[in-house]
């Protein structure tokens, strides 16, 4: 019978149709590493996972890396021109607002009123690929496949 890895740290992140699973462990060997795994669904109701596992000796390395790359995308994303927020929010009020309880239940009774998405997406305030995601996400629509370059 294998033996227990020990866990230090948990956390669960899920993001869109993704779920990412954060561990911090230590290997039977007594070595400590973290494990991040993604977690995907499938359009047939499975998983798919990935995992990517960073071992003591490169936890610095990777860390440091990671908090450039956070520190990068914040810059980019606190420094969006604020005419381009204007000019999405002029046809679609809603964009980039965090989707509440209530936006969500008129998503679905719109939705389920006319399945059309841009119908949808007018009178809901926001984007078709916003729409299309939280639909999704919703588990109301399966999830459109995208080819990956």
């Amino acid at each position: 019978m294998p033996e227990e890895r020990k866990s230090f740290y948990e956390a669960r992140v899920a993001s869109g149709k993704t779920t990412f699973f954060i561990d911090a462990k230590q290997a039977v060997n007594g070595r400590y590493y973290l494990s991040i795994t993604e977690s995907r669904r499938t359009e047939t109701d499975t998983f798919e996972q990935r995992r990517v596992i960073v071992f003591e000796e490169g936890i610095q390395q990777f860390r440091d890396a990671l908090n450039e790359a956070f520190i990068s995308v914040e810059k980019l994303v606190s420094h969006r021109p604020e005419g381009e927020v204007v000019e999405v929010r002029d046809q679609h009020p809603k964009a980039f607002t965090k989707w509440s309880p209530a936006d969500e239940e008129e998503l679905e009774r719109e939705y389920r009123k006319n399945p059309n998405i841009p119908s949808v997406a007018e009178k809901t305030g926001r984007t078709e690929k916003a729409v299309q995601a939280r639909l999704e996400k919703m588990g109301l629509i399966p999830p459109e496949k995208t080819a990956v370059s």
